[in-house]
């Protein structure tokens, strides 16, 4: 008996990672996933992909993205397109627009949270980023 043909997985491209050494200010932008140690204050744009900010990490960003994971610490705006989700161990403070929203028990919240109008809030984002 013939076996079925085997194809090829695609392998997914890994992400991007800044290390915990790492601490940038001002305007981040990527085509691709971020996994975030250190510390970025500014901007985080990566509007097609996921940023995904660690344990160990300190964002102080206005972020746009496909999807937004907090284990960390972030603060500003979170705005994901299609969720942010907040892990057990996050600490979240500020603004965040997503339509769908996932926070896990004994993470923490103190943040405007908007899932209705996101698409505003992508069009004010991209519009900001292009200033």
């Amino acid at each position: 008996m013939a076996s079925a043909p085997s194809f090829p997985v695609p392998e997914l491209p890994a992400p991007s990672v800044l290390g915990p050494t790492l601490v940038i200010t001002g305007a981040l932008s990527a085509e691709e996933d971020l996994e975030i140690h250190g510390a970025v204050r500014g901007t985080i744009t990566a509007p097609a992909h996921c940023v995904r900010v660690e344990r160990d990490a300190r964002v102080e960003a206005d972020v746009l993205a496909r999807d937004v994971t907090v284990v960390g610490r972030a603060s500003g705006k979170l705005t994901a397109t299609e969720i942010v989700d907040i892990r057990s161990t996050a600490h979240v403070t500020g603004q965040v627009a997503a339509p769908r929203l996932v926070l896990e028990e004994g993470g923490h919240v103190q943040a405007r949270v908007e899932t209705r109008s996101v698409d505003a809030a992508v069009r004010v984002a991209q519009y900001r980023k292009q200033r």
